[in-house]
């Protein structure tokens, strides 16, 4: 698989976060174009509520001026040996985030003003069954465990409560409501 890795970074248009986005998985022109525009929106909305919106959210993200993270796209085995290695679940999941920070909400310590976030890995084929059931492209599931996953490298974590997983929840589905409008999809693209 990693002979046929694609690999890309992707700038946002309207805040300074980069990402380098690499897929292990399989790809034509057209999807890939697609997906890039999709993650864009997303890069934009997540960057403007880091950056710009940090500290109304609780992020402790004063003196950074950008944010730089990976996403890796891959296939249900690569997914499934990182959840059992890291987390000692024994199944493919949908999204897998690794922070380079335990928490940034709160943080009190001086940060980089060029912020390494973490790594991302989003199951494509996982994301492809999700999206059938949820009735949007996978490309919006894409972007909606983006955002996910996202969340969880800045610290949002919905396993530790009810209380953490209602804000999380509240986020994601705004930041999520936001990246769709910024691309022009309705609820099925």
């Amino acid at each position: 698989m990693i002979s046929d890795m694609q690999m890309d970074t992707i700038a946002s248009k309207t805040s300074k976060t980069l990402l380098n986005f690499n897929a292990s998985v399989k790809l034509s022109a057209s999807e890939k174009n697609r997906l890039k525009k999709a993650i864009v929106a997303a890069l934009d909305v997540c960057g403007e509520f880091a950056l710009k919106n940090g500290k109304r959210h609780g992020l402790g993200l004063s003196g950074v001026s950008s944010l730089q993270l990976s996403m890796n796209l891959c296939g249900t085995a690569k997914i499934k040996s990182l959840n059992s290695n890291w987390r000692n679940k024994d199944y493919a999941t949908d999204v897998l985030s690794f922070p380079v920070h335990d928490d940034l909400r709160g943080n009190d310590f001086p940060l980089p003003p060029d912020l390494e976030l973490g790594d991302l890995f989003v199951c494509h084929q996982i994301a492809i069954k999700q999206a059938k059931e949820y009735e949007v492209t996978w490309e919006q599931e894409i972007v909606h465990l983006y955002i996910h996953g996202f969340l969880h490298l800045l610290g949002f974590d919905h396993e530790l409560s009810h209380e953490e997983e209602v804000i999380m929840q509240k986020h994601e589905q705004n930041l999520v409501k936001k990246a769709y409008q910024l691309i022009g999809w309705g609820k099925n693209g």
